[in-house]
């Protein structure tokens, strides 16, 4: 099931967000080892007994969830909490009858946690767990990011603690889908081009106010393993920048698109969501952990610049 999103958008850009429903707390995960940007996940399953971490299921052993049950008893949202440390929030899947893959989503400059979740929530129609770290600052409505190491361990720990919460349910893959907008895009590109091999299919989301990780990180991304790039504009004065940085990704033979939403409004707004929906099963095509993934059949917004040269 989508959750609705209608007129998500930055703050600082005073759009209105539409209400919702808050996250809810998820279980303690404890002190988490010291993290890496995509922690050790060899004992997840041993650490997680299904009957405590995995509502209203029945799992037959540590990978590998029972077919005959689905996810259940969670909200669509789950907040991740680290002794009083909030660590971001995490979109649940449910009615999944199957492990499902983790990917990761990166709010915006003083964008809520929660209200960019539920946008890249309704963008995969709800079909992975999207774990959403909590970025820095104290001011929930003031929260950014400073640099690229410190996005890591904010990932990790997100990571971490929906492992814990989840267990079984989560299908443990190499690779995982990394996407941002806006400030968050921005951390997108400098973490993926640091870890290609982990990161090789992304989503840059309109980060034209900043645009030189984008406008540089293809080499050492596409040497290292990366594959694809989806760039989004939200605006007309996005698309130089993000139309250059995709040139240059298929320049180092990866496939990128540029998707142009309807709209002239920098946030993840109702468009935006349902433009990027047209061009989410291109880029998550052949990604592991997706192969149950279902595009949508209906006709969707918005318009895609393919740059993939053979």
């Amino acid at each position: 099931m989508r959750a609705a999103v209608a007129g998500i958008g930055l703050v600082l850009l005073a759009q209105a967000c539409a209400p919702h429903a808050p996250a809810e707390r998820a279980t303690e995960p404890g002190d988490p080892s010291p993290p890496l940007a995509i922690p050790d996940s060899s004992a997840a399953g041993d650490a997680n007994d299904a009957s405590d971490t995995a509502k209203a299921a029945d799992v037959s052993d540590a990978g590998d969830a029972d077919t005959h049950t689905s996810l259940g008893g969670y909200p669509e949202q789950l907040e991740l909490f680290d002794g009083d440390d909030k660590l971001g929030v995490v979109s649940v899947p449910l009615g999944a009858r199957e492990p499902r893959p983790l990917m990761i989503a990166l709010h915006g400059g003083s964008e809520k946690v929660e209200h960019a979740c539920a946008a890249w929530r309704e963008i995969t129609d709800a079909y992975a767990f999207v774990v959403c770290p909590h970025g820095w600052g104290g001011d929930e409505l003031r929260l950014g990011w400073r640099n690229a190491a410190d996005t890591n361990r904010r990932i990790s720990r997100a990571v971490e603690a929906t492992r814990k919460t989840f267990g079984a349910w989560i299908k443990e893959t190499p690779t995982i889908v990394l996407a941002g907008f806006s400030m968050g895009a921005v951390q997108v590109a400098l973490v993926a081009s640091r870890q290609p091999q982990t990161y090789r299919r992304i989503v840059i989301g309109d980060s034209a106010h900043r645009p030189g990780s984008a406008l540089t990180f293809a080499p050492a991304w596409v040497k290292g393993g990366g594959e694809r790039a989806l760039f989004l504009c939200t605006t007309s004065g996005c698309e130089p920048s993000m139309r250059a940085a995709a040139k240059k990704v298929e320049r180092e033979k990866a496939k990128a698109r540029l998707n142009i939403a309807p709209t002239q409004k920098h946030g993840l707004s109702e468009p935006v969501v349902q433009s990027v929906r047209r061009d989410w099963p291109w880029l998550v095509e052949g990604a592991e952990g997706w192969e149950g993934y279902v595009a949508p059949s209906e006709e969707l917004p918005g318009k895609t610049e393919p740059y993939e040269a053979e």
